[in-house]
């Protein structure tokens, strides 16, 4: 049986390249890389006679053709795509901060503008439909494979929660109000999985898996495979006129 010859051009190698790092991720039914996203939203649901339950899933909000678009998914469905765009210099934030995530770092900003020209999300958290009270959120768990460290904090850079790769550091926080934005903020690039869980009382949710996926900048590699591939391009086309 003869077999068909695959001739490895630099661009199948990158392209095989960048499928096999997405690979992992992309068992997600949905990814989310833009917009608001209130990223862990607690929701009190109460139906008839039946006890209240205490929820926790991903609210997003998309304007599309002028219009407010809502969804609502469950936390396992999801992948956040935190892009390149999002990379910066943590000058300005607090010790805290940079002890976490050095001097550089992966942040989604709090500024809906901002996030909007950077093409990345913007995102909360929230409480919906609960009576006055607050609502506690608590990381009981951080990856064995996170590559980094991550830190969620707020305008004037107080922790919320953070974890150096697998330990976690700060575990809860507690909000009493609507939505809130804050810096999500990661060390390096990969994927990261966190499981939370919300509580209000004595009601507690189940715990959830949420999943971030941390693009790199282009490595050095990737781009010696683009350089190559554009020169012979660049060389086909002289050739071809030859």
């Amino acid at each position: 049986m003869k077999y068909a010859k695959i001739k490895l051009t630099p661009w199948l190698l990158l392209g095989l390249l960048l499928a096999l790092s997405c690979y992992d991720v992309a068992r997600a039914t949905t990814t989310i890389s833009s917009g608001h996203v209130d990223i862990f939203e607690a929701e009190y649901e109460k139906v008839g006679t039946n006890a209240p339950t205490v929820h926790l899933g991903v609210h997003e909000e998309q304007i599309v053709d002028g219009v407010l678009v809502e969804n609502h998914y469950e936390p396992g469905d999801v992948i956040l795509q935190v892009k390149n765009a999002a990379h910066r210099s943590t000058v300005g934030f607090s010790t805290a901060v940079i002890d976490i995530l050095g001097s550089n770092a992966w942040i989604l900003p709090i500024d809906l503008q901002e996030a909007d020209d950077l093409g990345l999300i913007e995102a909360g958290v929230a409480m919906a439909g609960f009576p006055a009270g607050s609502v506690t959120f608590t990381m009981v768990g951080a990856g064995a494979d996170n590559p980094g460290n991550f830190a969620l904090f707020n305008s004037s850079s107080a922790i919320r929660l953070s974890a150096t790769e697998s330990e976690v550091g700060t575990s809860s926080f507690s909000i009493t109000t609507g939505h809130i934005h804050y810096n999500w903020g990661f060390s390096a690039p990969g994927t990261y999985t966190f499981d939370l869980k919300a509580t209000f009382g004595a009601l507690e949710s189940a715990v959830e898996t949420y999943t971030f996926n941390v693009i790199p900048e282009p490595s050095s590699g990737a781009l010696l495979l683009i350089g190559l591939a554009g020169w012979v391009a660049t060389r086909k086309r002289v050739v071809s006129k030859e």
